[in-house]
């Protein structure tokens, strides 16, 4: 145990965090728009189009951003003024109480590690088993069709989930953050160029003529012939119909464009490692926000143009083997494969697709093992969780812990349903109520803080952190509100009560173990209370 001069217990484990300001203000910005998951959500609201008949994009995304844009002014000023490893965590921990600063930000990290399995099912399944697929539909190759099928079997899913996680494990073992950010440059302008670019650029010079023409030309090579009117066949025997304008849909499906808009800011987590220069945290998070939207209302259009709301609402109703596709609906990275005419085209779009959700996850491994480092630093995790290996200057230890639940993870979502891809949305949103409510008080529990920020001014008489912190609740409460009413998101009271349940008891589960964690130190000769009232060191 490390101890002050004196021979008392030091407040922290030690006297500097051994961690290094490897990231740019570039490698922040790359990080929240990979990790934000664009293209996968995009993917998500067209494969549950279903759910939202007569649900409108363009405005569920305006109303999406809409509500998160004030959140992600608000974490950019607590990183700015919090620079530390740890984000929500030490803004909460520091302002409310640790308790409550470590309940919420275990509660992140315990639905991180949840939805981790869907990033890596979804990789196995609509990356490696989309191309493969789409290889057998440009070649008529049966051999292409059985490589693509295996990733969407119960195993494949496993298999290739793992061996995604253990390759990013060995990212940070090899080389540490800054092989990290090195690899996910090259994979951001991979992803970008497959995932939006060519896409728009194929909805530009294709036809939706050229498009059906293509797709039945796609089906024929899997074994069904004339797939347009087999799709049309099956959505009507399942009960679709085309409908007209929703608002209500629109509004509910915004639980779908929640898992951009709610979450694009995560390089808080290791702000401790950026180096900060002039409006580093407002580029890489309100930034994020719009050119999200711009890329997403580029991209719609050029979707849309080939793959109307019928063509879309058709897919999540009929059976997908009525029309050739027997291991599952096509997502829209397939799709405009299909639309492009080339297989050449076709990989570079599902592997861009494919890329983005494979960097998502050493990023979830980054984010999740600074938390559990920040939890150890301050001495509420035993030591071990923040011990840095020197060559690779990574908390190892806390990276091996976040990797095992990762592999439990996929294989919940590879053998079982027992959660829904998009239902950690609650658990996920709650956190981000208490960092509103961290913003708005503040001022008034952490002045000397605040003052020596750049931003200390006051509008109409109000500290405008203060002020952004309540935008950012309203914002924040009313994504909550849609998701707790929204049958499709996994977590609604009527269809899914349960979930609201269990969110609240994972809250009840971290509170004892910050308080058992306490009395341990206590009985140490530890305060907790005194590391949390200042900012921890760098």
């Amino acid at each position: 145990m490390s101890t002050e001069s004196g021979g008392s217990p030091a407040l922290f484990t030690r006297k500097a965090t051994g961690l290094v300001r490897e990231a740019k203000t570039r490698d922040a910005l790359f990080y929240n728009l990979l990790w934000s998951s664009v293209a996968l959500t995009f993917a998500f609201y067209w494969l549950f189009f279903a759910f939202y008949p007569g649900a409108n994009p363009y405005l569920g995304i305006l109303i999406a951003a809409g509500l998160g844009l004030p959140g992600s002014f608000l974490y950019a000023m607590l990183t700015q003024i919090m620079p530390r490893t740890g984000g929500d965590y030490v803004f909460n921990s520091r302002a409310l109480h640790p308790s409550i600063g470590f309940a919420g930000n275990f509660s992140y990290c315990f639905w991180l590690a949840i939805v981790i399995g869907v990033y890596t099912t979804y990789f196995a399944a609509y990356g490696m088993g989309a191309w493969g697929r789409m290889m057998s539909g440009f070649t008529g190759s049966h051999g292409w069709l059985s490589f693509g099928d295996w990733f969407s079997t119960n195993w494949g899913l496993f298999i290739t989930g793992t061996v995604a996680l253990l390759i990013s494990a060995a990212l940070f073992i090899r080389g540490g953050t800054r092989l990290f950010f090195k690899v996910q440059a090259i994979g951001f302008i991979i992803y970008v160029a497959g995932a939006f670019l060519l896409p728009i650029l194929v909805g530009l010079f294709q036809s939706q003529a050229g498009f059906l023409s293509a797709f039945n030309d796609y089906a024929a090579n899997l074994g069904v012939n004339d797939a347009v009117g087999a799709l049309k066949s099956s959505a009507t025997d399942a009960g679709y119909a085309s409908s007209g304008f929703d608002f209500e849909a629109t509004v509910k499906s915004v639980s779908i464009f929640w898992f951009i808009f709610g979450f694009i800011y995560s390089s808080n987590y290791f702000a401790g490692e950026i180096r900060v220069t002039r409006g580093t945290h407002l580029k890489s998070m309100p930034g994020a926000v719009l050119l999200v939207v711009v890329a997403l209302l580029l991209l719609l259009p050029a979707f849309l143009g080939l793959i109307d709301y019928d063509f879309n609402g058709m897919l999540g109703f009929a059976d997908p083997a009525a029309y050739g596709f027997t291991a599952g609906a096509p997502a829209y990275p397939e799709l405009m494969a299909i639309a492009s005419n080339s297989p050449v085209f076709g990989t570079v779009i599902i592997l861009g697709f494919a890329l983005g959700l494979l960097l998502w996850l050493p990023q979830t491994l980054l984010l999740v093992s600074r938390s559990m480092f920040a939890w150890s630093f301050d001495r509420i995790m035993p030591e071990k969780l923040s011990y840095v290996e020197p060559r690779s200057r990574s908390p190892l230890v806390a990276i091996g812990v976040m990797l095992l639940l990762s592999i439990g993870s996929t294989a919940i979502y590879a053998f079982t349903d027992w959660f829904s891809a998009v239902s950690v949305l609650l658990g996920l949103s709650l956190t981000l109520l208490i960092t509103s409510v961290s913003g708005i008080v503040l001022p008034f529990r952490q002045p000397a803080m605040v003052e020596g920020s750049p931003y200390n001014r006051k509008v109409l008489g109000v500290p405008l952190i203060s002020l952004v912190g309540c935008l950012a609740l309203l914002g924040f409460g009313t994504a909550i509100g849609i998701i707790l009413w929204d049958e499709g998101s996994g977590a609604s009271l009527s269809a899914n009560p349960g979930k609201l349940k269990l969110a609240l008891l994972v809250y009840v589960v971290a509170f004892a173990v910050y308080w058992v964690a306490r009395a341990i130190r206590k009985s140490q000769g530890i305060d907790l209370s005194l590391a949390h009232r200042e900012l921890p060191p760098e």
